[in-house]
């Protein structure tokens, strides 16, 4: 069995419709159970990454062997302001709360979704692609400063401990199951601007420049990528498409199938309708460890993302 922290999210639902289409036996493990659209043979425990005894429970009744742990807080500037002990509680003691458990219970592997938004500062503009050894963290936000603690301590444990913990920095994930919740503030631009073509309307975004955006789909599988190797090179992987492309390119494709659709450019923020989840653009992530070492190729380009997501919308009444 594989257990899901943060099942119920945007990326945990992504990860878990994979995993149920090949088989696994599935348990997510989340505040809230996913949206009444998701289907599947799986099971669903109610429960806090903060609660020890909640997941102490879980864990001895289900004995998952594998992990992914999915579950944070994803917050902007207010809420870091409003909030920071909270976002503590959840992206760093809740990690180590779910690393115990998964090892106290016999859990054989744990792979932890860490976040390009640690870079802060030190990722945008940079010359050449980050590198997992090149480039530093420099961590503004508080998601970014608690999940880079969260994915040091995962790190330390996993040494002294000798368990088996994976780690996959996450590029800027958009598409399928992309919801707001308690725990996200906001949603990517891509998929805010894909909801306002489809009503018909305009989309204002301030000139961001390529970013690295990621389909969620390409995302999960680059996480199960990470989690399948038998004996990875390394413990940690950046987890992008190795290109970025900016939001014209986006809506460009969008108008065509949605002639009613409008969008442009503003440097006035107060003229804007889809704001950015970080101030700056980062640069695009190297994923030279994740194609060499495991394999992986992403399955959509923007086109495809695009024909899919919107399908899916469909499926799903976004609309």
């Amino acid at each position: 069995m594989i257990l899901l922290s943060g099942g119920s999210g945007f990326m945990g639902l992504n990860v878990a419709e994979q995993l149920l289409a090949r088989g696994d036996e599935l348990l997510i493990y989340d505040r809230s159970p996913p949206p009444r659209g998701f289907r599947g043979n799986f099971r669903f425990e109610e429960g806090d990454v903060t609660d020890r005894d909640r997941l102490g429970e879980v864990f001895s009744r289900h004995k998952p062997k594998s992990v992914f742990h999915l579950a944070a807080i994803t917050a902007g500037a207010e809420r870091d302001a409003r909030e920071p002990r909270c976002i503590a509680e959840v992206n760093l003691i809740g990690t180590i709360n779910v690393l115990e458990a998964a090892r106290r219970h016999g859990a054989l592997r744990f792979v932890h979704a860490s976040t390009g938004a640690l870079y802060g500062a030190a990722g945008i503009g940079v010359a050449e692609p980050l590198d997992e050894e090149r480039h530093r963290p420099v961590p503004e936000s508080m998601y970014g400063i608690t999940k880079y603690a969260a994915e040091r301590a995962c790190l330390r444990l996993a040494a002294l401990w000798k368990f088996d913990v994976r780690i996959g920095r996450l590029a800027t994930a958009f598409g399928r199951w992309e919801h707001a919740t308690a725990a996200r503030d906001r949603l990517s631009p891509p998929t805010e601007i894909a909801r306002i073509a489809v009503a018909g309307g305009e989309a204002v975004f301030p000139p961001l420049g390529p970013t690295d955006y990621i389909y969620a789909p390409d995302l999960a599988r680059a996480l199960l990528a990470v989690h399948d190797a038998a004996a990875p090179a390394h413990r940690l992987y950046h987890l992008g498409a190795g290109a970025a492309w900016a939001l014209p390119e986006w809506c460009t494709l969008l108008a065509k199938r949605y002639p009613a659709f409008r969008w442009r450019e503003s440097a006035d923020p107060g003229a804007c309708n889809v704001i950015p989840l970080s101030p700056g653009t980062r640069t695009r992530f190297s994923n030279r460890r994740l194609v060499e070492d495991l394999g992986y190729v992403p399955h959509y380009d923007l086109a495809m993302a695009l024909e899919d997501f919107t399908a899916w919308m469909g499926e799903q009444h976004e609309t």
